[in-house]
């Protein structure tokens, strides 16, 4: 990983310099990122008491175009976790090098992953509920690494990624590296088929704890895979995919797996009304003695968006939330984003 970094970096150097000696006319130049996403919610039934605001997303960062073709940028998170106390924490979301030119996307850093960043362009509503695979911690949205993408003609683009794996609020070194690569086809107009695949190396500091009770189960490398299928233009958005996960926390059938089908529709100039359906299952070892994942369920969401102004986003909805081991939960929710 250490000789793909170096390799990156000395093409990209090499890049800038040589462009630099070609086009004197361009400025290098930045922009301030600041983004933030706030929710009210009201529980019902035997949640009536859960109540109140919250805060999920503080972004602030920069971003520096150093040529055309060559950016860096550098995002703080201060609402991306809380410690046991409920407190909100700060961590670095991003710190990586772009290069983009020729067909090529090249990310190199603590950069935003391929995995499910696509789906969430046609889900539309990042900022209301996470896409599916981000929802039931399927994957981390961001790591240290690199990623790679080329696209060759307009039908057809593929990318590879190399990253440490354990996500960006664990940035540890260890024997655990994820290697993944997916490919989109474009073969109708606004329509896009995906096929993702990764296989994240056992490590023994990085496996899930054991549950009370089992004290030896098998271990196997973790592997993923992400099928999707979706079809955007300007007044309609939406998608359908499968998702699994093999061998999670790098336990042998450890399984769980899920679809997710939504879709949005701009009937006015400042309004979209969206609806999505969840449903998550999972597979647990012969030496579990219970199902180990509280999420497996079904998850309903529909809502309206207004968008009064370019920087602002407000979408009142209602989720039901029907877990297979608990109650049901209905909410309203009344979400908003600033992004500047």
């Amino acid at each position: 990983m250490r000789i793909l970094f170096v390799f990156l970096i000395s093409f990209l150097t090499l890049n800038t310099s040589l462009f630099s000696q070609e086009d004197t006319d361009f400025k290098p130049g930045g922009n301030v990122i600041a983004r933030s996403f706030f929710d009210f919610s009201q529980g019902f039934g035997h949640a009536n008491k859960e109540s109140g605001f919250d805060i999920t997303r503080a972004f602030l960062g920069y971003n520096y175009r150093i040529t055309p073709t060559l950016q860096a940028r550098v995002i703080i998170d201060g609402a991306s976790g809380r410690d046991s106390d409920g407190n909100l924490q700060v961590y670095i979301r991003n710190a990586y090098i772009n290069w983009k030119d020729k067909g090529f996307d090249v990310h190199v850093g603590e950069i935003g992953l391929l995995q499910f960043s696509i789906q969430e362009d046609y889900w539309m509503h990042r900022y209301v509920l996470r896409s599916f695979q981000d929802l039931n911690s399927m994957a981390p949205s961001v790591d240290v690494g690199a990623t790679a993408e080329y696209k060759f003609n307009d039908y057809i683009s593929a990318d590879l990624s190399l990253t440490n794996g354990e996500g960006y609020r664990n940035v540890v070194k260890n024997s655990s590296t994820r290697y993944a690569a997916g490919i989109s086809l474009f073969p109708l107009r606004n329509t896009i088929l995906r096929v993702y695949a990764d296989i994240y190396n056992d490590g023994e500091d990085a496996r899930d704890a054991l549950p009370e009770g089992v004290t030896e189960v098998k271990y196997n490398d973790q592997k993923s895979l992400a099928l999707f299928l979706g079809y955007q233009n300007e007044h309609i958005s939406g998608g359908v995919e499968y998702n699994r996960v093999f061998n999670k926390g790098f336990i042998q059938d450890k399984d769980y797996y899920g679809y997710s089908a939504y879709a949005t529709y701009q009937f006015a100039p400042k309004w979209r009304v969206y609806a999505r359906y969840d449903i998550m299952d999972s597979k647990m070892p012969d030496e579990f003695l219970s199902p180990w994942n509280d999420k497996d369920g079904q998850l309903m969401i529909g809502g309206v968006e207004f968008q009064p102004i370019k920087q602002i986003k407000i979408s009142p909805n209602f989720r039901n939330m029907n877990a297979d081991r608990d109650k049901s939960e209905q909410y309203l929710f009344v979400n908003l984003e600033f992004n500047l």
